[in-house]
Formats: C-alpha cells, sequence, structure tokens
C-alpha cells in the first residue's frame, strides 16, 4: 500500500521557478497536483513504481516522454533501442559545459521524444530511465506532442545564461507530468474533467493507494 500526499498547486511565478528548468506554459491549465508516495524506505523507488502504477490505471495511450541526456548519450539511446521503443532524437540549442582531459568543452544537450503505445513499454521506459529525473535532469510525459523548447535568456545564480526553456502548450482534454526535485514524486498538470477536483483525481488514482495528506490536512491517521 502507498501512503500518498496530494498537494494542490497553482500556476505562478514562484511555481514555475520552483519546478526548475525554466518551465513555461503557453495557455491555460485547470488542475496542478503535486502527488508523493511512500511504501518503504526506498522513495525515489516507491515514487517511481506509484507513478508507473498510475499512468497505467489511467489506459491512455500514446504517451509521450520528453528526457533530455548528458553528452555521452549512448547508453541512453542504447535502452531505447533494446526496448523497441520508437524515438526521435534532437540537439537542443543551448551550450552546457563539460570537462574532459582536464580540458573544458560544451556540447548541446541530446533530446529524446519517446513514443509510449502499451503498458509494457511505459513500465520499461520508467525503469530503465527514471535515474535521470533523480539527477534533475528534465523529464516529462504528455498524453499529447505538446512540448517545444525556446532558447531564452535566464538568471541563474545571479548570472545571465542562454538555456533552453521547455513550454507546454496547453490543449484541451491534455494531461502531462514532469518529475519533482531528485525523483520524489511528481506534478500533474490537467485540462480533464477527471482531474477537476481532489475528488475526482482520487478515484482516479491506483487501487494500492491510502491518502493520508491533502494539501495542509493530514488524513487517514496521517503519516504514524
Amino acid at each position: 500500500m502507498f501512503k500518498v500526499w496530494i498537494q494542490e498547486e497553482k500556476v505562478d511565478s514562484g511555481f514555475l521557478r520552483d519546478t526548475g528548468h525554466h518551465l513555461a506554459i503557453d495557455g491555460h491549465i485547470n488542475n496542478i497536483y503535486y502527488i508523493n508516495a511512500q511504501k518503504g524506505k526506498e522513495q525515489v523507488d516507491d515514487n517511481r513504481e506509484y507513478l508507473t502504477n498510475f499512468l497505467i490505471r489511467q489506459n491512455k495511450y500514446p504517451l509521450y516522454f520528453t528526457i533530455i541526456g548528458y553528452e555521452e548519450y549512448d547508453e541512453l539511446e542504447e535502452i531505447l533501442k533494446r526496448g523497441g521503443l520508437k524515438y526521435k532524437l534532437t540537439l537542443l540549442e543551448e551550450s552546457r559545459p563539460y570537462w574532459t582531459g582536464g580540458k573544458s568543452l560544451t556540447y548541446r544537450p541530446p533530446c529524446f521524444t519517446i513514443e509510449i503505445s502499451d503498458e509494457k513499454g511505459l513500465a520499461y521506459i520508467l525503469e530503465e530511465t527514471y535515474w535521470l529525473p533523480t539527477q534533475n535532469e528534465f523529464y516529462a510525459i504528455s498524453t499529447t506532442e505538446n512540448l517545444y523548447f525556446n532558447l531564452e535568456e535566464v538568471m541563474e545564480w545571479g548570472k545571465k545564461k542562454k538555456r533552453s526553456a521547455p513550454h507546454f502548450k496547453s490543449e484541451e482534454n491534455s494531461t502531462f507530468v514532469t518529475i519533482f526535485h531528485d525523483g520524489y514524486g511528481f506534478y500533474l498538470f490537467s485540462n480533464e474533467e477527471k482531474y477537476s477536483s481532489i475528488q475526482n483525481l482520487c478515484v482516479n488514482l491506483p487501487s494500492k493507494t491510502d491518502i493520508r495528506q491533502i494539501n495542509d490536512e493530514l488524513v487517514n491517521g496521517g503519516w504514524d
């Protein structure tokens, strides 16, 4: 059984800043929730498993995963090929620094867009690639192809830098997910009726869900 915390969120500059990666939303999103799940001592694995169960419960395909990798991305590409997954690879416009052989070089981040068509592929990709968002690389899942990147000048640690900022285009009856810091839970963004309230969300959660907190209110005995 998963002990779950649900937090309702609102889109504003502070929220978008806290999600990281200079995320932007083009249009209106009706509902946003932060969902965190705990079952044992390994919270990252717990949240990966719960996200898998949640998406399987929704049974809505295809799903589109967008994953940003590192300068060496052969291993990630091999994972996708080994799973027989349909994907496309592009290089983002921004330049990132890295060190090799005592030299400072730059690379353009590889962006993989993967189309998942069934439960088997869904479980596989989350099992094999969830380590990337635990290192706070960009990782998103959407029910539509509604994501693009725009090179923008942003502030990081008091300095102006150019970054490829992810933009989600809000669409009717669409839902997308981003991963919380270090892989501890996920954000659910949706314009679908089935997520239009806490009550509607709860009836669409996996069966092995024990809700312990909603916003600031402890329920079902809290976290004891």
